[in-house]
C-alpha cells in the first residue's frame, strides 16, 4: 500500500486528513475523520466505498480508518 497525505485540517478534539492512497493497484482519496466524541469516520471521494473496504472492519482486527491514520503518522513521521 503506497499512501500520501493531501491536507490535514486539526481542531482541539478532532481532525481530518485527506488521503490519496494505492490497495491492491487502485488509487482512492478519502477523507479521513476522527474527534474524541466519535472515533473514526473514513468516506471515500471519488467513488462508492469499494467492497474489500466494506469488508475490511469485519475480516481484520483493526478497522481500516484506524490503519490508514497509523500509515499517515508514519509518513509525518518520515519527514520530521
Amino acid at each position: 500500500m503506497t499512501i500520501k497525505i493531501e491536507s490535514i485540517t486539526k481542531e482541539d478534539t478532532a481532525y481530518d486528513k485527506e488521503i490519496t492512497f494505492t490497495y491492491e493497484g487502485e488509487s482512492y482519496s478519502v477523507l479521513l475523520h476522527w474527534d474524541n466524541c466519535d472515533g473514526y469516520y473514513l468516506t471515500f471521494l471519488d467513488t462508492v466505498s469499494p467492497d474489500w473496504a466494506d469488508n475490511w472492519d469485519d475480516n481484520n482486527d483493526t478497522v481500516l480508518a484506524f490503519v490508514l491514520d497509523e500509515l499517515t503518522d508514519e509518513k509525518l513521521e518520515e519527514v520530521e
